[in-house]
């Protein structure tokens, strides 16, 4: 009896804790989908809160039109949806109207690289003895299932900025916005769950485009089109054990069980990587050196901020689409990949 007692707790310890198939909501209680909404609503919401201090800085210096519209998005948060270059005409707001065109035409390409695994592992110890014998005799058996699997989910997704401030979080047919619920705070055990920084990386590329001369990666002395690349690794393990044992005071001449016990172990390793490449490209190209050196053109109209899929940019890596930018902004990203694969020769 206490034998097969002790089996049924081996076999709940062997079934217990089981993922056949690891993916991210397993222990981040958040899906692929709702990652890939957190972090660009979180791109989002950094470009949101550039423009309002854009905004305040132009009414700083005197801007009637930047005020009132920095006035409208804080009391009507939804009709940022609506910003747009024209809003700020004349031949005083030139300088401004470039700079929009220019970080509206942005590229952002998110490559996504989620690895999980899980171990489950089952080991047990049998000790039987044969108490009146000269010596005592004891025979040990033990036993174990040792049981892992891998999972690897890797993915690109892109947006252009205009696309992320204008369209992005619109409301659908069921009345909601695309963002609700979807800007979180930081989650310091599984990051890639929660805020994972990417105003950080927006600043920062805006910054060294108009002030430091940003250029990409193929180019010299940073004299290409404006690229930066970002990659955030975040790891995360837990493991649970537990070691059940049972003991008898044996009786008797014949073998009988002394003591058992069964470990049973789990443990899950997931390694999240996101790699945030921004870019430059078409319209926002030729805007670059007019921005950085104040001369200003007002021959050029306004974009409008909408995407222009243009084609497939295939890289040795990663693999991705839409306008212009959004595929360099891809390809910044593959070539960082590229850098990171290693060839190992024959021996």
């Amino acid at each position: 009896m206490s034998i097969r007692i002790f089996a049924m707790l081996a076999a709940v310890l062997l079934i217990a804790g089981c993922a056949i198939h690891p993916v991210p909501e397993d222990v981040t209680g958040v899906n692929t989908t709702d990652i890939v909404k957190q972090i660009r609503c979180e791109t989002r919401q950094a470009l949101v809160d550039i423009i309002k201090e854009k905004l305040n800085d132009w009414a700083e210096k005197g801007s009637l039109e930047a005020e009132a519209l920095l006035r409208k998005y804080e009391e009507e948060p939804d009709s940022i949806a609506d910003f747009h270059p024209r809003l700020l005409p004349g031949p005083r707001h030139v300088e401004i109207r470039r700079e929009i065109i220019l970080f509206a035409e942005t590229g952002v390409a998110y490559n996504f690289d989620l690895q999980m695994t899980e171990n489950n592992d089952l080991t047990t110890d049998i000790n039987l003895v044969k108490p009146i014998t000269n010596p005592k005799f004891t025979l040990g058996i033990n036993a174990g299932a040792l049981r892992g699997r891998t999972n690897q989910r890797t993915f690109t997704t892109t947006d252009t900025f205009g696309y992320l401030v204008t369209r992005l979080n619109r409301r659908n047919r069921y009345n909601k916005h695309y963002c609700d619920g979807k800007i979180v705070i930081s989650n310091y055990v599984y990051p890639i769950a929660g805020h994972v920084g990417v105003e950080k990386t927006i600043r920062t590329f805006v910054n060294l485009t108009v002030f430091g001369a940003l250029g990409g990666p193929a180019a010299q002395q940073g004299k290409g089109p404006p690229t930066l690349v970002d990659k955030l690794t975040f790891t995360t393990k837990v493991n649970v054990s537990a070691t059940p044992k049972v003991e008898f005071s044996p009786v008797g001449d014949s073998f009988q069980l002394a003591n058992a016990s069964v470990k049973g172990s789990v443990d899950r390793t997931d390694r999240h990587e996101v790699a945030i490449g921004l870019a430059i490209a078409g319209i926002g190209v030729s805007e670059v050196g007019a921005v950085r050196d104040f001369a200003f053109s007002p021959d050029r109209g306004p974009s409008d901020g909408r995407r222009v899929y243009s084609g497939l940019y295939q890289g040795e890596r990663i693999t991705g689409s839409g306008t212009p930018a959004e595929r360099r902004a891809v390809q910044a990203i593959d070539q960082v990949k590229r850098r990171e694969l290693q060839l190992i020769p024959a021996q």
